[in-house]
């Protein structure tokens, strides 16, 4: 009997090689993809937790310039950070930010964090391989806080560093 034992755990030995000659080791990266005014950027889908619209953001005084409130989601207090003024992108505060806007939720070194976004491009797959490093300056974003970029028909897509964007000290 023991015998036969060994000869399946060869035989699933064989197989499993087999399976893994010809399979590519390249890692599928998937983003949400959302414009901040006229860059197209983009968030690792683990690092999504969710998007919303048209919560209701309370104003917190004596906050940093870029904290927009706090909104309740769902019995959490979570933070509404206006993403383009921390990250430099020129924009402008619409009257009724406060009423409609377009959130997503980040699972961030410092907990659960809304950010602001103008549209919400969609989900994007692309192989890890396919990501270059920033060139500098051409972005426009600190390159600390880009992961990397993907050229995609024309337009380049910029992946944020989270973790670097919120990071517990800043």
């Amino acid at each position: 009997m023991n015998s036969e034992r060994e000869s399946s755990v060869k035989d699933l030995d064989v197989l499993g090689v087999r399976e893994l000659i010809g399979e590519v080791n390249e890692k599928e990266i998937q983003v949400i993809a959302f414009k901040l005014g006229k860059e197209l950027v983009s968030v690792p889908i683990e690092q999504i937790v969710e998007i919303t619209t048209n919560k209701d953001i309370t104003p917190v005084p004596k906050a940093p310039s870029y904290v927009i409130g706090v909104m309740n989601l769902r019995g959490k207090i979570v933070p509404v950070v206006n993403l383009k003024e921390h990250l430099g992108i020129d924009f402008e505060i619409s009257e009724d930010i406060y009423k409609k806007n377009k959130i997503v939720i980040l699972d961030t070194p410092k907990g659960e964090v809304g950010v602001i976004v103008d549209e919400i491009v969609g989900s994007l797959k692309f192989f890890e391989d396919e990501i270059l490093p920033e060139p500098i300056g051409t972005v426009g974003i600190e390159v600390r806080f880009v992961s990397g970029v993907v050229q995609l028909d024309g337009e380049l897509l910029i992946i944020l560093n989270i973790d670097s964007i919120f990071n517990r000290e800043g």
